[in-house]
């Protein structure tokens, strides 16, 4: 993929298999071939990493630094998104009575940070708890083909499971936890466990150091990773600071304060691409961007509503304004990148006239003059939540602009990414109406988004409830014949766009700033983070070993 001076657009054909990694800036030809050793990493994003204490994330920041920089997964994926073994070095499959038993062959040479060892226990401790329903592990959906796991050696784990697609992924992004410290933690006692944000204990190849809340995460080179997984990395230290404004970002970029700028504001690329110390990397993302609507809420109640409120918002001028064309228009839950797209299923049209009389028809109409729609006592206006995030403080007033001349009031809200987090999980969702971000997985599993038994969950934030779709998300998670699920997920997403519990906005294409001194930069629709430990900084930089913490 090109970067923005030809606007990138993602491509609606491509396939799980195909699109790993997108094209990228290749790093400069005259660069040595010889890794060196030392120096410090500055790596800044918008918002905070929560916790990481993987039994309790809920945020995609934390789930990276776990399973790239502080601990490791059993299995990781390649570039053509197939298992590699990890933490795992091998692994095996047999039947069972339940249906299929799937052995883990942990490595002998993995220390946690304090010295002890790895082994099958601490993975049997992990996924025990989330298991547990009392531990509301944010993303239970994951296993619910799994039934159990026993450890047979110390490095041997088998666990028991259901047949069904892709029932290794959950093992890519699951970071198996140390039970001999978390292991008496009481299970309502994990979200506030100082392991989560002060004192986390991992075996991964970068070492835990220091956190500053809504600061900076600063972890050092692992002397004891192993060997035959490439040692210890070559940088010193790798340093994660959150830096909310965007030009602050640019600014520090460019002036070599920050080696790594992700997801660069699309309006700051020309920019980048023109500075010689720096270059811009782009990928495929398994992102989109979203509202959602609180179905609590009367004015949200009707299907009609929301599907009005989606014709009523113009997601190509989103696009093209907020993205720099930097993305596409989104028609529902599943990215093009994954194998079920629904290519033909077109995205709903900006057609404000058929969103006036959508809303003439569910009994939403202006009978007092005054602009705004109402029904009975209830008026058309809602609060608008986000994050502090340029972009989506933009799309929340072109929407607001875009609402008003169908007949809706908007009132927009920006609020502290963790007092928003509170407010939209928590079981009284707090809110009428938000925008932010989700990343899909490699393996879709959207039961935790809309299923009817989730709506107590931390993220059926829409309330969402339709009978068929538990039905279709069931019967979709169980069946590991792709030409069976196809049909499946086709109707799954027809009623998606038919029902409209979210407006999706449009599908990312990711934009990162690479400060070209840091060597062997490898990014792609894994992850940001993915070769951290491989990364290496230029000599001739001069800057090699100072510290930037």
């Amino acid at each position: 993929m090109k970067c923005k001076e030809v606007v990138a657009v993602l491509s609606a054909a491509c396939c799980l298999t195909g699109c790993a990694g997108g094209e990228q800036r290749a790093d400069d030809a005259a660069a040595p071939d010889s890794p060196n050793y030392g120096g410090t990493v500055v790596v800044a994003y918008l918002a905070e990493a929560s916790s990481m204490n993987h039994l309790t994330s809920v945020d995609e920041n934390s789930l990276e630094l776990q399973d790239f920089v502080l601990f490791m997964t059993l299995i990781q994926y390649d570039a053509q998104l197939n298992p590699v073994p990890y933490l795992a070095e091998r692994w095996d499959t047999s039947s069972a009575d339940a249906g299929l038993a799937l052995t883990f062959y942990l490595r002998d040479d993995v220390k946690w940070h304090d010295g002890m060892p790895t082994t099958a226990r601490d993975v049997k401790f992990t996924f025990d708890r989330i298991k547990n329903p009392a531990a509301a592990y944010p993303r239970a959906s994951l296993f619910t083909n799994y039934d159990s796991a026993s450890v047979s050696d110390t490095f041997v784990i088998t666990f028991y499971l259901k047949r069904h697609a892709g029932f290794m992924d959950p093992w890519r992004t699951v970071a198996p936890m140390p039970e001999h410290i978390l292991g008496e933690v009481a299970v309502g006692d994990l979200p506030q466990h100082p392991f989560g944000t002060t004192s986390p204990v991992g075996n991964g190849p970068f070492r835990f150091i220091e956190h500053r809340a809504r600061d900076r995460w600063v972890f050092e080179a692992n002397p004891d990773f192993p060997q035959p997984l490439g040692g210890r990395p070559f940088v010193d230290r790798l340093v994660y600071r959150v830096i909310e404004e965007p030009t602050t970002r640019l600014g520090e970029l460019l002036a070599g304060e920050v080696d790594v700028y992700v997801s660069v504001d699309p309006s700051q690329i020309a920019e980048i691409d023109a500075h010689p110390a720096a270059r811009v990397t782009s990928f495929p993302s398994r992102s989109y961007t979203f509202i959602n609507w609180n179905s609590q809420r009367p004015l949200f109640r009707d299907a009609r509503v929301r599907r009005a409120l989606t014709l009523g918002i113009d997601r190509q001028r989103l696009v093209e304004a907020v993205r720099y064309g930097l993305g596409t228009v989104a028609n529902g839950p599943v990215p093009p990148f994954h194998w079920a797209y629904h290519a033909h299923l077109n995205a709903l049209p900006y057609d404000p006239d058929s969103a006036r009389a959508l809303l003439d028809a569910a009994g939403w109409a202006d009978r007092d003059g005054d602009g705004v729609r109402e029904r009975e006592a209830d008026k058309a206006s809602f609060e608008l939540r986000t994050n502090p995030n340029p972009a989506r403080q933009d799309i929340m007033t072109l929407v607001q602009a875009d609402l008003a001349k169908i007949g809706v009031q908007v009132r927009t809200f920006v609020q502290e990414a963790q007092s928003l987090r509170m407010d939209i999980t928590s079981k009284e969702r707090r809110f009428d109406a938000f925008v932010l971000g989700w990343s899909s997985d490699f393996v879709l599993d959207d039961r935790a988004l809309f299923a009817c038994s989730q709506r107590d969950g931390p993220f059926q934030w829409a309330s969402y409830c339709n009978r068929r779709v538990d039905a279709l998300l069931d019967r979709i998670t169980s069946l590991a014949d792709r030409s069976a699920a196809l049909p499946l997920w086709y109707e799954y997403q027809e009623i998606i766009q038919q029902d409209q519990p979210y407006t999706f906005l449009y599908y990312l294409e990711q934009a990162n700033g690479v400060n070209r001194r840091v060597q062997n930069v490898r990014m792609d629709i894994r992850g940001n983070l993915i070769n951290a430990k491989d990364w290496w900084i230029l000599p001739a930089t001069g800057r090699a070993a100072k510290e930037k913490t």
